[in-house]
């Protein structure tokens, strides 16, 4: 019964991975297809798709926006993710639940709902759309995200360090530049990474609050409505692997600091 028992879990896992993984898999089986037609039977191997995407000067702009979104939110969300990870971890104050529940609010809210709200505030108040908008509407969401990730490497520092700098002269200032900060470090640029890949990404809040400057994440999502190309797998793969890359950093640089 046991055994049967395991063997279903693994059977659901396998089935779970591949609905995951298995479309990923197909794309960039596509994306190496000579065929202009996205259906088996594969014609034949080319990266041809992948050299009109590097010379696509559409994509080129959309990869530009993404940019200029994507860095300034990444500083946004990395200078008050590591002030509320410390404000969370190293001090003790009322209505510090009330704080905690705003700030991982974002978690339970649905990102449709969460932009839809955005856009009524900004037609109310009469601003119109444009990069700050997104970095705005990115940050309140991407924010919780970076939050989690300092605060877990605060979580693990010796308090009794910065205490020790404190009984040897250092002022509060002092104690966090020598101390607090070298050890935490590690967890600001993992949650740094993770805040550039999630820009990246997202797409609802980007779609309804980036007025005519498309990132890249809405640029693909409209071409893939109206026209299906290999070289829009193309794209994808390479944004996967983007992605991919970033987060092994990002992976890497928290192990650092749980390691130290």
């Amino acid at each position: 019964m046991r055994l049967s028992g395991w063997a279903a879990l693994r059977g659901y896992t396998f089935v779970v991975y591949g609905f995951v993984y298995l479309p990923i898999m197909l794309m960039g089986l596509f994306s190496l297809n000579s065929s202009d037609m996205i259906a088996f039977p594969l014609t034949g191997f080319t990266l041809d798709w992948y050299n009109q995407i590097l010379h696509d000067g559409r994509i080129f702009k959309g990869l530009v926006t993404t940019m200029a979104v994507a860095f300034p939110v990444t500083i946004i969300t990395t200078v008050l993710g590591s002030m509320a990870a410390l404000v969370l971890t190293r001090h003790k104050f009322k209505g510090k639940t009330a704080f905690l529940a705003l700030l991982v609010l974002p978690f339970f809210v649905p990102k449709l709902i969460f932009a839809i709200a955005q856009v009524t505030f900004l037609n109310d108040v009469g601003i119109p759309k444009g990069l700050y908008t997104v970095w705005i509407s990115q940050a309140m969401i991407i924010l919780p995200f970076v939050t989690v990730i300092i605060a877990s490497v605060l979580f693990r520092v010796d308090k009794r360090l910065e205490e020790a700098a404190g009984d040897l002269g250092a002022t509060p200032w002092q104690t966090f530049r020598r101390v607090t900060l070298p050890l935490m470090k590690n967890g600001i640029l993992a949650g740094s990474f993770i805040s550039f890949v999630l820009s990246n990404a997202e797409y609802t809040v980007s779609y309804f609050t980036s007025g005519r400057a498309q990132p890249l994440s809405v640029l693909v999502a409209s071409d893939f409505r109206f026209h299906l190309s290999p070289s829009l797998n193309a794209l994808a793969m390479l944004i996967v692997f983007f992605n991919i890359l970033v987060i092994v950093i990002s992976e890497w640089f928290r192990r650092r600091s749980v390691q130290a």
